[in-house]
């Protein structure tokens, strides 16, 4: 069994959506300001503050009585402000590609690419390893959605892991959720978030087909292939040399066999010559 866990930035915080005299529906707020951790890891210096600010700027007054949503055109629309890297997976929810999602998504993680995921019905979602429900005020009455960042999950073992808002003080984070539950409850929404330092892929890049960013070929210095050069042409000369060396042996050894054959030849001759007088 592997875990594959998005590296956060050690300074890294967890938001909890509910606090004293603040509105209680603040998990996509909360989402976004751990989201925003990852993306600028020094950027923000209050996240909890920075809940309560974005849900006033897109949603109303941050008082218990404020039970408005936040809408996925004002995630992206937050996200665009603050030059946040996204990747909108929408699409393929539409598309009913589920399958095709958590391939895509479980490799994004694996390159620390982490999402900010939603379940329409959040009455399903339960601990992975103790069957715990995480939400015990979702009843047959009340069927809420919920949205949570994805930070890792078991290869082996069906479950993924969230920071979850709601979650806490009863759970320790990253809290472990089987798949099965988003498929009960019915995934409404995922937008990949680009970790610090990274930009956007391109179009229809897939991070389960490559790496991103792309690998950079290996710079090699000048003065390495210039010395590689120089090493070769002296190796080639040096050949040279040798061939040529080579050449004139082989001339010099044609030479003195000729001349031998040459002297044998005369002494044929002479004998010859001899017999007849």
């Amino acid at each position: 069994m592997t875990d594959f866990m998005v590296k956060l930035p050690s300074n890294f915080r967890y938001v909890p959506q509910f606090e004293t005299g603040k509105s209680q529906y603040r998990c996509v707020e909360a989402s976004l300001s751990m989201a925003g951790q990852i993306a600028y890891p020094a950027r923000y210096a209050n996240p909890q503050l920075l809940m309560s600010q974005i849900y006033q700027k897109y949603v109303g007054p941050d008082v218990v009585g404020d039970r408005n949503g936040t809408t996925r055109e004002q995630t992206l629309e937050w996200l665009q402000a603050q030059n946040i890297g996204f990747i909108d997976m929408q699409h393929l929810i539409d598309a009913g590609q589920i399958e095709e999602l958590h391939a895509e998504i479980s490799a994004q993680n694996r390159q620390d690419v982490c999402q900010i995921f939603s379940i329409g019905d959040e009455s399903f979602l339960k601990h992975a390893k103790t069957g715990h429900t995480l939400h015990n005020w979702a009843d047959a009455l009340n069927h809420g959605s919920h949205t949570m960042l994805r930070v890792g999950y078991s290869d082996d073992q069906g479950y993924a892991y969230y920071e979850e808002p709601a979650a806490a003080p009863n759970f320790s984070e990253p809290v472990p959720i089987m798949w099965q539950n988003f498929l009960d409850g019915k995934i409404v929404g995922c937008i990949a978030i680009m970790p610090a330092g990274v930009k956007v892929p391109p179009a229809g890049f897939s991070f389960q087909n490559a790496k991103w960013p792309a690998p950079k070929p290996p710079v090699i210095a000048k003065d390495t292939v210039d010395n590689a050069v120089a090493a070769l042409l002296a190796a080639l000369k040096n050949q040279e040399a040798s061939l040529t060396a080579l050449i004139d042996t082989n001339k010099a050894m044609q030479t003195a066999v000729t001349a031998l054959t040459a002297a044998e030849v005369a002494d044929d001759v002479a004998e010859h010559e001899d017999a007849a007088a």
